[in-house]
């Protein structure tokens, strides 16, 4: 299987956070400097008979050490589920190179006007939009309503909640609008292509619960689902046509990715 990377937005996200964390040190160590030339400063100039000075020299003191900077924890878990993210998709692209001959090609980090999908799978197979996911919890769906349980390493049910992107689509939503817009841009340009799509969720310790009219193809823990159903369609595309939709998606990526540069300017 030949990997073509188009963007590597996992890879962005974390390394803007990288540096926001970086700074956030750079805050902690100049505080730390400034508590520490404070006190040699009071050392220095202390005498016993300056009780007056010595008390307004430990109130700057307390003072200075009570306004130090507060560790960011949102900043600390953001980090954690976009390093997640990052290792569940390589995951997922080691397991698929494995597995999956050299008449595939996956697109990683396609984009379009709809999104960004984490993988796009071309083959004989089909074209396959996969949304993978880092999370360690129990997924349940029904119909468009994707929500999640999440428990302890005993067993205790410590959170739940909707499983959503950052604009409020459901996970299957998400791949599944993205799918129907690349569908459509092959059709306008001759290819009647079904753009299939999967949300693969990469975590030891993920679970699939209720699972009814998910609306998309295939929501597979691990990839073992994903990869069935990729040889059950086996055949539906032959190299020229695998050759035209690959052309034409680096094609509509390079489009999307120009225009949300010129936007940012």
């Amino acid at each position: 299987m030949r990997i073509e990377v188009l963007s590597d937005h996992p890879g962005a996200q974390l390394q803007d956070t990288d540096a926001a964390l970086a700074s956030e040190q750079y805050r902690f160590a100049e505080h730390a400097r400034a508590v520490d030339a404070l006190r040699r400063r009071h050392q220095a100039s202390r005498r016993w008979w300056q009780l007056g000075r010595r008390l307004r020299h430990s109130r700057e003191l307390r003072e200075l050490q009570w306004a130090a900077p507060k560790v960011n924890q949102r900043l600390m878990s953001e980090r954690a589920r976009q390093q997640a993210g990052g290792d569940a998709e390589d995951r997922v692209a080691s397991e698929l190179e494995r597995y999956l001959d050299g008449d595939w090609t996956l697109f990683r980090g396609y984009a379009n006007r709809r999104g960004e999908v984490d993988h796009l799978l071309v083959g004989p197979g089909g074209v396959w939009a996969v949304e993978v996911k880092g999370r360690a919890v129990r997924v349940h769906v029904i119909g468009d309503d994707w929500r999640f349980e999440k428990f302890d390493r005993y067993g205790n049910l410590k959170e739940t909640g909707v499983l959503t992107d950052g604009g409020g689509r459901s996970w299957g939503r998400q791949v599944g609008e993205i799918a129907g817009a690349l569908e459509e841009f092959l059709r306008r340009r001759g290819m009647h292509v079904e753009v299939r799509t999967a949300v693969v969720v990469m975590n030891d310790r993920a679970e699939l619960g209720t699972c009814r009219r998910p609306g998309v193809d295939v929501v597979s823990i691990g990839i073992r689902s994903l990869l069935d159903q990729v040889s059950r369609t086996a055949g539906v595309l032959d190299r020229e046509a695998q050759h035209k939709v690959a052309d034409l998606v680096r094609r509509d990526h390079r489009f999307h990715a120009q225009r949300r540069a010129r936007g940012r300017r």
